[in-house]
């Protein structure tokens, strides 16, 4: 059953603060990585490149955490707990462009062999949502 994001919490999500997803691999093992994410709706909304090890968790195993802390006050924070509702490469470009301009204020900066065509977005769907908002 999908969970719904009150008033505060919807506010503080909106606010650029870079969360923690945490994904399983096939083998079971726990991976986290710092992530940039957008409210889309009561969705949220995370974007990576092809072949990297989140994006390859997911597509094996569609459950996540994504934790959230106020880096000004860590008694301040949000855990989703998720699944994976889609793939979508077709607008992977876009959506890290538009990550990027809520984070850096500017087009996304392709690094290291990066390239627009090798973007994924993914949309998840909130399961359980809880937190403190100290």
């Amino acid at each position: 059953m999908p969970a719904a994001f009150d008033e505060p919490t919807r506010n503080f999500l909106n606010e650029p603060n870079v969360g923690v997803l945490a994904t399983v691999s096939p083998r079971g093992r726990l991976q986290a990585t710092p992530v940039w994410f957008l409210l889309e709706g009561d969705k949220l909304l995370v974007n990576t490149s092809q072949g990297r090890v989140k994006l390859r968790n997911l597509q094996k195993h569609p459950y996540l955490a994504l934790t959230v802390v106020d880096p000004k006050n860590v008694y301040r924070w949000v855990q989703i707990q998720g699944k994976v509702i889609r793939f979508d490469n077709a607008i992977g470009a876009r959506d890290i462009d538009r990550l990027s301009q809520r984070y850096l204020g500017k087009p996304y900066p392709y690094f290291s062999g990066d390239k627009p065509e090798h973007r994924v977005s993914i949309l998840i769907r909130p399961l359980n949502v809880h937190g403190m908002m100290g």
